[in-house]
């Protein structure tokens, strides 16, 4: 049976199904019995070899969702807005004001 290598496309015999070393570059072939069909697919792509059916429609899992947006405040001195994580006072990155953010309070310590 001939077949080509998915590595430098050289043509080359091999006795039947099985994994064998291209003669030309040495890269791996898996070569499949012509009885067992096209290989399986999954998500419109082919999946590896001995890798297990997909359950489903075959159709690939919806993306995630988008992650909520991050708080902005305004800096009460400069009104330079600016993104801030879940912390009670920030630093405005503009004029070094400190800023309460109202994301906790200061008794917590």
């Amino acid at each position: 049976m001939m077949v080509r290598c998915g590595a430098c496309r050289t043509q080359f015999e091999v006795p039947g199904p099985g994994r064998f070393a291209c003669p030309n570059c040495g890269s791996v072939n898996v070569v499949r019995d012509a009885a067992g069909g096209a290989p399986s697919e999954m998500g419109g792509y082919p999946t590896a070899p001995g890798a297990a059916p997909s359950a489903g429609s075959g159709q690939p899992p919806p993306p995630p969702p988008p992650p909520a947006p991050l708080p902005r405040i305004q800096c009460p001195e400069c009104e330079f807005t600016f993104i801030v994580g879940d912390i009670v006072v920030a630093t405005c990155p503009n004029c070094g004001a400190e800023v309460r953010t109202g994301a906790g309070s200061s008794e917590e310590e």
